[in-house]
Formats: structure tokens, sequence, C-alpha cells
């Protein structure tokens, strides 16, 4: 349980593997906490109830030990999209964390210039100053997730325009409704996004079809959001978005690219859309 509170999904295979018990040991496990309201089995392994999952706290130390080497290569992927002088919002969150590093690495190499950042991310501590001119906002520190955020946030984002915005999301459910775990979180991306030329969503596929707790937007035909996800995006859904009219990056794996975070400025990507 404490695996799958983590993950919130698990696989049959990964737990065989994990607890080094048997498949049908590990079958009948599941039954017993499914009978007992502790889980759901779904096809290929379980779930957490989705109620249980809504309420689970955010904690950045944790995901940040999720999704790793995905995590990075939609991070390079979102920062291959900036261009040559825009102001950009970059918000907290372990994905944008990664766009942030490989934002970076651009522009120690001059294949990016003339770039501003606003952020209510403290994950960066002076790193992200010492290539180009950061602009903390306001508000409350909240350590759990390392940002700011609260009314004195969202005022100061709302004195910006921003050519780009990098955000994340906690959860986007099948008619792609962008969520977040909590209301302060949702209502600073909702100020970001009324106030941004183009909107980057990076979220890594574990996270697509299913909602967080507070929505902040939609991805939808006509309006310049991005969705910048993993390989992993299910085919089903994927299609569904596609018809839809979705924008949808899909960022490509490269060998070793977990290996080397932050120094690397490329990344395969595929525009699915």
């Amino acid at each position: 349980m404490a695996m799958l509170r983590t993950h919130r999904y698990l696989r049959i295979g990964d737990v065989v593997e994990s607890l080094g018990l048997s498949e049908a040991t590990i079958r009948r496990l599941f039954a017993s906490l499914e009978a007992s309201g502790d889980l759901l089995r779904v096809h290929g392994g379980v779930r957490l109830p989705e109620a249980a999952a809504l309420r689970q706290d955010y904690s950045f130390r944790r995901e940040a030990g999720q999704q790793v080497v995905e995590k990075h290569a939609i991070g390079v992927a979102a920062a291959n999209l900036l261009v040559n002088g825009d102001k950009i919002f970059l918000d907290s969150g372990t994905t944008p964390l990664e766009c942030g590093m490989a934002l970076m690495a651009r522009l120690r190499a001059g294949t990016l210039r003339d770039v501003s950042v606003v952020t209510n991310s403290l994950a960066f501590n002076d790193s992200l100053a010492r290539v180009c001119t950061v602009t903390l906002t306001a508000g409350r520190i909240r350590p759990e997730r390392q940002d700011l955020c609260g009314i004195p946030a969202s005022e100061s984002i709302a004195r910006y325009h921003f050519s780009a915005a990098v955000l994340g999301a906690d959860g986007i459910d099948g008619d792609g409704v962008l969520s977040s775990t909590d209301e302060d979180t949702a209502q600073l991306a909702r100020t970001v996004v009324e106030h941004s030329d183009r909107v980057y969503v990076l979220a890594d596929s574990r996270k697509l079809g299913r909602p967080s707790f507070v929505s902040y937007g939609r991805l939808r035909r006509g309006r310049v959001i991005t969705l910048v996800t993993d390989a992993g995006i299910p085919a089903a859904l994927h299609a569904t978005w596609h018809r839809r009219g979705f924008e949808i990056l899909i960022a490509e794996n490269t060998a070793g690219s977990g290996d080397d975070k932050g120094e690397k400025a490329e990344a395969e990507t595929e525009a699915k859309a």
C-alpha cells in the first residue's frame, strides 16, 4: 500500500519483482485488498480508489523520484520550444524544473538568447539567475512543494504578459481538463494562462486520463495550449485528443537521457497532433 500511495498505479509484474512473491500470491493479495476497499483491480494491475487518489498530498521530494527519465525528456522537449526574446513564466514542480535545467543548458550553449523568467519555484535557488534575468513572485512559502503561492503570487503574476508559459499538471482527464491537487496551485495556473500567448503543459503519461482535485483550464481546439508528454500516453486517449484537435508533443527518450540531466539541450521529439 505504501508503494501504491506513491505510484497510484502498479502493474502485477512490478509488485512481483519488488516483493519477491509469486504472481498467484500477489493476485490473492490484490483481491483481499480490493474487498476491503483499499484498492481497485484494473487490467494488468491495481490503482488507488479515486477518492484516495484525489486526497493524496503533493510532495516535491516524492514526486522527484517518479518517472525521472520521462520527465527529463519532457523538460528538454519543452525547453526546445522556447525562442529568443521570450518572456517566460516557469511553474514550480519537478517536470517544469527539468525544463528550467534544459533552458539553462541552452542559454549556456548560446542556442537561446535574451530571455527573462518569472517563477514561483524555489527549487532553482540562484542557478537560473546566473544565466538570465529571473523574477521571483511574491507569496506564501510551501516547503512541501518548494514554491510560493496564494493571493500575493497570483497578483504579482497578473502584472505581466508572457510570450510563453511552462506549467505542470497533477491530472488531465479524458476531456482534456487540466487540474491540480489544491486551489492555490490551480488559481495561480489560471492566472498564468490568462496572461500568456503560448502555454506548454508538462505532464508525464501516468497523469493522463485521470483528474486531480481542482481544475484550472483545459486543452481545446483553437487555444495555444500544447501538452508535452512522454511516449507512454495511452493510444486510445491520444487518438481521441487528436480527433478533437488538441496539440500534443511526444518527447522521445534517448539513450542515457536520464544520466546527464541539465547538460543536454536536445531531445528527440515527435509532434503528433
